[in-house]
């Protein structure tokens, strides 16, 4: 949030930037009138996620495509965002491609990564599984979480390589490493089965564990199910009762899964499902504070668009 959200202070406007901490609105508004291609970037961040200022799209746009102009990769890979995305400008995936490519070849990795992405789905441009892996690759290489979670995916799948288990559990968990709860989800999946690493069904708990507390479903049922039958972890009935209803405020699980929680339900008197009630909303407020949300997925989820 903005520190005085346009009231004024000693003379200065200061607000909040994306990326460096507190600014002085006015002052980067004149830098950016001025030319300042930096300016112009950090001013389309400002209006495009809300960073002090109200949100104003055609704004972002204006600013981002000022500085995009003068070869600000991030400006141009915020372009290629908003056309792909219909935001603050008529949808155009053909655009979209062309400033991703631009931002891309100024070596910007999530641009590459998205690049990827628009080859993968087919949008403004026929699917291409192989381009898809060479440009999320690329992202993947210059460190990028999203990246790297895809890469493993892909090898996992083979769609645009070769599959190939041992090369995916290791981009598993190069993204796992870095908080990725799927890449987390992934890797305790592998290490369950035995796919590219030898079987361990402690380090496949662990790796449940920790995607579940980021919030990922998946993760949240696999862990509950380990915890009630006592498979790589201690039996808990009551940690599992608890994981398995906070999974099911994200999305209703399929009837086996059901039938194991009325199973275990039934195990615990009224009183005591009313202390593990309590234990749930706690536990899901420690998984909303620990939620890993870009500022671009927060916008995409404000205009109910998913994160393609």
């Amino acid at each position: 949030m903005c520190l005085f959200s346009n009231s004024k202070k000693d003379g200065n406007y200061m607000l909040k930037c994306v990326d460096s901490g507190y600014v002085n609105f006015v002052a980067t508004l004149k830098e950016a009138e001025a030319g300042s291609v930096d300016a112009q970037s950090k001013l389309g961040d400002l209006y495009m996620f809300a960073k002090g200022i109200e949100e104003n799209l055609p704004q972002a746009f204006y600013w981002h495509n000022k500085a995009a102009q003068h070869g600000k990769a991030h400006s141009q890979k915020c372009l290629g965002d908003m056309y792909a995305n219909n935001l603050g400008v008529e949808s155009d995936y053909e655009e979209a491609i062309r400033w991703y490519e631009t931002a891309s070849a100024g070596g910007n990795a999530k641009a590459k990564f998205y690049l990827g992405l628009m080859y993968h789905i087919g949008h403004g441009t026929p699917k291409d599984y192989g381009q898809a892996y060479y440009w999320k690759r690329q992202s993947a290489e210059q460190g990028y979480v999203a990246a790297q979670f895809c890469v493993g995916l892909i090898y996992s799948t083979g769609k645009g390589v070769a599959a190939d288990t041992h090369k995916a559990f290791d981009w598993f968990y190069n993204a796992a490493e870095k908080n990725h709860p799927l890449a987390q989800y992934n890797l305790g999946l592998a290490y369950q089965n035995g796919d590219g690493i030898e079987r361990d069904l402690k380090q496949a708990a662990k790796w449940y564990k920790l995607s579940a507390y980021n919030g990922d479903y998946s993760g949240q049922l696999a862990f509950a199910d380990m915890l009630a039958d006592g498979v790589g972890v201690e039996k808990d009935l009551e940690q599992a009762y608890v994981w398995f209803k906070v999974a099911e405020c994200l999305q209703e699980p399929d009837k086996v899964i059901l039938e194991k929680l009325n199973n275990i339900k039934n195990k615990f008197s009224g009183s005591e499902i009313i202390l593990l009630d309590e234990k749930i909303h706690m536990l899901k407020d420690i998984i909303k504070s620990r939620e890993p949300v870009s500022n671009f997925a927060k916008l995409l989820r404000k205009y109910n668009k998913e994160v393609y």
